[in-house]
């Protein structure tokens, strides 16, 4: 009978093993202990790697990056100050319009409140049940979404001096930002920093590029939804469309949000035929040409994604982590596909419109540049 012989570690590499490991435990620590402070960080990290190919296109242009830097922020606090200042009387009007029509329909807005109020109103009962199940799931829905940001928002304004951190850090972090980055790969071992600086600008990349694809399709969004409810005459159609915007920043979610506030302002600007047409509008261009065109597009364009593998990262994403896993879902799948054709780069081949009869030719990469396909499955 063999004996295996197991080998046993010097001292001092054991001693310097143990004394690493203890190390990260710490860190591991402490970083949980003040684990309220990485999403404000984390914020305004990711802000200033949106901003950052902005600055390194006005750096190429002559621009200092610190000149750069002030630019763009002395610029957004401009636009956002001036913007605040020309829409907040009006959307603070329409918010009370809305409410004091809504209160004037319905008083009372438990279940038995609501049904009295659809019978007063002679409403058919199809359409009160109906209404009735998508308010009291609306509002199950508002509750349960915003519990994360509602408890994470009341630590934020509990604590209001992440109002002035949070732009400063991201100013600096904008700033300085190659120079973190090359700071962060001096602990890398020096054979490994060139091919670990790839991957961390190729996923940084996705990032920033997915957050400006979000901005992107939230402005569509929030435009269309204006011009549409404007032009079937909506009251607070300027008003929806700026949360249409917000909302839909949560996939697939926010959408339905936004139809059933839509229904709520249709019904009591202008009753049941209001709520059916603005409703059945709200739906095809929400739910199929947002969600199923035009989102899937856009997002996963931007981070090199196939729609299919975005719309299965979304679903994905919801049941793991709920609307979290939403958001980050389709940078992380694009993460993903990164890693999984790095360790298999027959993925990122190319493949032609029709395939070859012989199979096998795939393989040797012989393939048209005009016969193609125009949006590949794995894009590279």
């Amino acid at each position: 009978m063999k004996t295996i012989a197991l080998p046993i570690p010097d001292a001092r590499v054991a001693k310097l093993w143990l004394a690493k490991a203890i190390g990260c435990l710490a860190v591991l620590w402490v970083a949980y202990v003040v684990r309220e402070i990485w999403v404000p960080l984390g914020m305004a990290f990711l802000l200033a790697m949106v901003l950052d190919p902005v600055v390194d296109r006005m750096e190429h242009r002559g621009w200092s990056r610190n000149a750069a830097t002030i630019f763009i922020f002395g610029s957004f606090v401009l636009l956002a100050g001036g913007m605040t200042i020309l829409v907040e009387p009006y959307l603070a009007n329409q918010v009370s319009t809305v409410q004091t029509q809504f209160l004037k329909f319905f008083p009372d807005t438990t279940h038995k409140g609501l049904v009295a109020s659809f019978h007063r109103m002679h409403v058919p009962d199809w359409m009160a049940t109906t209404g009735i199940r998508a308010f009291e799931g609306a509002e199950a829905g508002f509750q349960k979404s915003s519990s994360w940001f509602t408890d994470y928002g009341m630590r934020f304004i509990s604590n209001l001096i992440w109002v002035a951190i949070v732009p400063i850090v991201a100013f600096y972090s904008l700033r300085d930002f190659h120079l973190i980055l090359g700071k962060a790969l001096l602990l890398v071992p020096s054979q490994k920093r060139q091919s670990v600086q790839a991957a961390v600008t190729e996923i940084t990349s996705i990032f920033a590029k997915y957050l400006r694809g979000l901005m992107l399709v939230s402005v569509l969004n929030g435009a269309s939804t204006f011009l549409l409810l404007a032009a079937l005459r909506v009251p607070s159609a300027l008003l929806l469309g700026i949360i249409a915007g917000i909302l839909y920043a949560v996939p697939y979610i926010g959408a339905m949000m936004t139809i059933v506030l839509t229904a709520i302002v249709a019904f009591v600007g202008g009753g049941p035929h209001a709520v059916l047409v603005a409703v059945g509008a709200s739906i095809v261009l929400h739910q199929i040409v947002f969600d199923q065109v035009i989102s899937p597009r856009i997002l996963g364009g931007h981070v090199g994604l196939h729609p299919i593998l975005s719309i299965i990262a979304l679903l994905s994403g919801n049941l793991l982590l709920g609307i979290i896993g939403m958001i980050l879902a389709v940078p992380v799948a694009a993460c993903i596909q990164i890693a999984v054709v790095a360790m298999q780069p027959k993925l990122g081949q190319e493949v032609p419109a029709s395939l070859p009869s012989d199979l096998s030719e795939l393989d040797e990469g012989a393939v048209d540049k005009e016969t193609q396909f125009p949006d590949p499955l794995i894009a590279t």
